[in-house]
């Protein structure tokens, strides 16, 4: 089989006399189908993005309309909750000041979280900076105390870390 390689096919395809290939008209005609795909590419990213935020807005619209009708159901039920939760509270520290004969106050240094049960307990409420609170109890090791004072006419039982009080060496000691 003979070879497919020419020694003349160099002067043949890129002399100046050789055969155009398209001319201006191809080059036109190539440019127009670029741009009519630039085109259609812009015009898809344009129309994605519009159905895109129509659908995040009607995800947004649904979630406020759930919202608007369970937000009422919970609400109630907290504040029942709350309610009864505040009595037995408020009885529980009679209860715990009537059998403490000194009271141990102190002041909040620091504002932050009062729990339900030391370290990860349920934030039940914030005491803030220079607030006066009873001290009730401690943990073993001093690091938590079991604080109780009154805020809007309710009485908050809690617990908040060391950190946050500022404890003189002698009231710490008789908290039990």
């Amino acid at each position: 089989m003979p070879s497919k390689f020419r020694p003349d096919d160099w002067d043949r395809l890129f002399a100046p006399t050789a055969p155009r290939r398209g001319g201006p008209l191809r080059t036109f005609i190539n440019l127009l189908i670029a741009i009519a795909i630039v085109s259609l590419l812009g015009h898809g990213a344009l129309w994605a993005n519009t159905i895109r935020q129509q659908r995040f807005e009607q995800a947004v619209a649904t979630a406020t309309a759930a919202a608007a009708t369970a937000l009422p159901q919970q609400t109630a039920t907290v504040l029942a909750e709350l309610n009864a939760t505040a009595t037995l509270q408020a009885i529980r520290t009679a209860t715990a000041v009537a059998q403490q004969s000194p009271t141990l106050t102190t002041s909040v240094l620091n504002g932050g979280n009062v729990r339900a049960q030391p370290v990860s307990g349920q934030p039940l409420d914030q005491v803030n900076a220079g607030e006066t609170v009873q001290l009730l109890g401690k943990t073993t090791d001093a690091s938590w105390f079991r604080i109780s004072y009154t805020r809007n006419g309710q009485t908050i039982t809690g617990w908040v870390s060391r950190t946050l009080l500022k404890l003189d060496p002698a009231v710490e000691a008789r908290v039990p």
